[in-house]
């Protein structure tokens, strides 16, 4: 049984470790995170804190081999491309189109391998919803990125969520994956925490969606029936649902489908008022509520149908109650450093 947690604790530890060296790589070569019309720092922060999550997530991963679990090695090198190209846009940005075309690639390979969608019965078609999900998937953990601590915490909840239900089917690879991944976090967020000494920046958040995706594909790819596909969609349904309405938005409005806004849930709560600290903490408890509709989704099919018509309306609710389909920007704070921590910090 301990060599079910060892890779969480493993990959924690590693990327405890690794954070002070990176956190002076950043100040050495001068890589932060600058203040601009899309941000709500007020500040220059580092922001390779990606690094250390990779780091921590590699080492954790590499226990797969103690059980001959080779089969894993494509997965791993597909993490590592999307990563090692969110590394890249870090140091220098990159096109939102080649970045995109990495992403579906990255739904390629593991298509090829194995892990993919299968709605319609005709490869190519299956194809193509394997890769839009998994960049689509990508490209939401990135949107989520925009406060501090949110995307690690949401991600680390769906983790535990996704070694709940790989235990249940006795899935030893997806329960060290999303051990490992849930380790990543847990150590980031002791730098990503309120108030944000450092940022994972897009390596780490794209590290966070690509993994997601394997996990959500690799948790159907254990069930006979294609509808279970709506349990990892309900695990993920935060920055899911905030990435689709940040599509029809930009729809609405005319706008270019990579152009950027502040109209996010966390935006519009932080124009409302709302603390950076109360928004991750009401994030974190509606990601641990839908981690426990997504498990008891999994009891039969009636179940699946009832958890999946309430969260759609409860996310509706929510959508129309924040006014997230409305164009332009709420005014925002001039910074996001809040006064009260949430979490230790490593300097």
């Amino acid at each position: 049984m301990l060599i079910n947690y060892l890779p969480g604790v493993v990959a924690l530890l590693v990327g405890l470790a690794a954070l002070p060296g990176v956190k002076r790589l950043a100040r050495s070569f001068n890589l932060y995170d600058v203040p601009g019309p899309l941000k709500i720092h007020g500040n220059p922060i580092p922001r390779l804190g990606g690094i250390a999550m990779f780091t921590g997530f590699l080492c954790g991963v590499a226990l797969l081999f103690l059980r001959a679990e080779t089969h894993a090695i494509l997965p791993i090198v597909v993490f590592a491309i999307v990563w090692a190209v969110g590394l890249a846009d870090d140091l220098h940005p990159l096109s939102a189109y080649f970045r995109f075309a990495v992403q579906l690639g990255a739904g390629a390979l593991l298509w090829f391998a194995g892990w993919r969608l299968q709605w319609f019965g005709w490869p190519l078609a299956d194809l193509a919803a394997t890769c839009l999900f998994v960049a689509f998937l990508i490209n939401a953990m990135n949107l989520l990125d925009g406060m501090d601590g949110l995307a690690a915490s949401v991600a680390a909840v769906a983790c535990l969520g996704f070694v709940v239900l790989s235990a249940e089917s006795g899935d030893a690879l997806g329960m060290t994956v999303a051990g490992s991944l849930f380790g990543a976090c847990a150590a980031v967020l002791f730098v990503n925490a309120p108030p944000a000494t450092m940022f994972m920046g897009d390596s780490g958040s794209t590290l966070l969606g690509v993994v997601l995706a394997f996990l959500s594909l690799n948790w159907i790819r254990s069930q006979a029936n294609p509808d279970w596909l709506a349990v990892p969609l309900i695990v993920l349904s935060v920055p899911l649902a905030d990435a689709l309405l940040a599509i029809l938005r930009r729809v609405r409005s005319h706008q270019g489908m990579f152009s950027g806004d502040r109209r996010h849930f966390y935006d519009i709560l932080s124009q409302r008022g709302w603390s950076t600290v109360n928004i991750l903490r009401l994030a974190i408890c509606v990601s641990a509520l839908l981690v426990l509709c997504a498990w008891s989704a999994t009891h039969g099919i009636i179940a699946l149908w009832i958890a999946s018509c309430a969260v759609l309306c409860g996310l509706a609710a929510s959508a129309v109650w924040l006014g997230s389909l409305q164009a332009g920007s709420p005014a925002l704070p001039v910074s996001r450093q809040e006064t009260t921590p949430i979490g230790p910090a490593i300097e």
